[in-house]
């Protein structure tokens, strides 16, 4: 616990460090004519964002499910994701139409302020990078409660466990400093170009490469968590139905359901059809071999019912997909 105390506390100070800079790009930004600088400062803002769901997450992944939220809080970190990206994708759109209509309307740029801000930007982001650097690896509690009123026979394949495992939540954020440390760079060249070229169209070219990339990146994760939210599979479910029919006890497979909650999570569940009638203890024994198998296939969570050869061909109680 003290370590994650730790870690939330260097979380909010690398997002008071970023809003400070956030601040400080915009009102020189528009002072200097720079888009570029501006640029940066929505990216940074946009970052700022992600870092707050960094730390929101972080609070959540220790929190273990409720009668109410009896998923827990796994959704969280794509429905966060979604919003950010789409606040960063919204922006940089409207970045792109700005560098266009500033490259054939020039402004030159007052490079003194743009070069001194992007350096103090650029040292801001290096620090929160190197804060957030150490962090890769944390201490993680999962846990899922059964709900009792499941319907069938239903097993979880990752119960209550703690292990160590590099945190994607903060090595998106890391890499989120490291990307903006790069981008300040990049204005900084920007500027000392301007001023040795005594060219304005520098700026609109560096900002609209900026923006495209940023654009880029930012629909990629929008894509990705757009489709988590929907409950889409990307992967190919018959190799499930294929684990669950290497089993000689199991005649058949129905209503089989794979999906994507978070990044770290898998769920899954089906119904199987067994040949013979078989006792509780061999049906327990025969699910636990299913959950071993499921495990490989990074399954963390999972949900299979045992059913009777009553099922093979009557809708009434199954629709096959």
């Amino acid at each position: 616990m003290e370590k994650k105390v730790s870690v939330n506390s260097r979380i909010m100070f690398v997002a008071m460090l970023n809003v400070t800079i956030v601040a400080l790009e915009l009102v020189y930004g528009a002072i200097s004519n720079s888009l570029a600088l501006i640029t940066d400062a929505l990216h940074n803002l946009g970052d700022v964002l992600a870092l707050f769901v960094a730390l929101i997450a972080s609070y959540y992944a220790i929190k273990t499910a409720t009668s109410k939220m009896t998923f827990g809080f796994v959704r969280a970190e794509m429905m966060a994701a979604f919003v950010n990206s789409l606040f960063l994708c919204i922006t940089m759109l409207y970045v792109l139409f700005e560098a266009v209509l500033r490259f054939f309307n020039p402004i030159l740029m007052e490079t003194n302020s743009v070069i001194l801000v992007a350096t103090v930007a650029l040292i801001a982001n290096g620090i929160s990078a190197y804060l957030l650097k150490e962090h890769h690896h944390l201490y993680h509690h999962h846990g899922h409660k059964e709900n009792s009123h499941n319907h069938g026979h239903s097993h979880s394949c990752n119960h209550h466990h703690e292990h160590h495992h590099e945190d994607l939540n903060m090595k998106a954020a890391y890499l989120h400093m490291l990307g903006d440390a790069v981008i300040s760079l990049g204005v900084i060249i920007g500027a000392v170009a301007t001023m040795y070229l005594n060219t304005p169209y520098v700026d609109p070219i560096i900002t609209f490469l900026f923006g495209a990339y940023i654009l880029k990146s930012s629909f990629g994760v929008l894509q990705e968590s757009f489709m988590s939210l929907m409950d889409f599979n990307k992967e190919n479910i018959e190799q499930y139905e294929k684990v669950l029919l290497s089993f000689g006890e199991v005649q058949s497979v129905h209503d089989m359901h794979l999906i994507h909650p978070s990044s770290k999570d898998k769920y899954f569940s089906a119904h199987i059809i067994l040949r013979d009638n078989k006792n509780i203890e061999e049906i327990e024994s025969l699910i636990e071999k299913v959950r071993h198998k499921l495990k490989h296939l990074g399954v963390t969570h999972c949900l299979i019912q045992p059913e009777t050869t009553k099922y093979l061909n009557n809708d009434q109680y199954c629709s096959a997909h």
